[in-house]
């Protein structure tokens, strides 16, 4: 079973205020863009997570434009 992108951006919304989590795997999820733009942005406040992994979901180049520009403020994330 996969979250898709509705999951997605309500765990998001979570990872914003997150202080404990340090990885995330949402590999095989089945989110596309929506999902990874809303993952995106909360990369860009949280300080947490040291691994995440992305693997066999449908991000595509859109999505990859949006995650390389939060790993432009991300510091975290190894």
């Amino acid at each position: 079973m996969s979250i898709g992108d509705e999951g997605i951006k309500a765990l998001s919304e979570c990872l914003k205020t997150n202080q404990t989590l340090t990885q995330l795997l949402f590999s095989e999820n089945r989110f596309g863009y929506e999902g990874m733009q809303a993952l995106s942005e909360s990369l860009k406040v949280n300080q947490t997570l040291t691994i995440l992994i992305l693997s066999w979901n449908k991000i595509g180049a859109e999505g990859m434009k949006a995650l390389s520009e939060s790993l432009k403020v991300n510091k975290s994330l190894t």
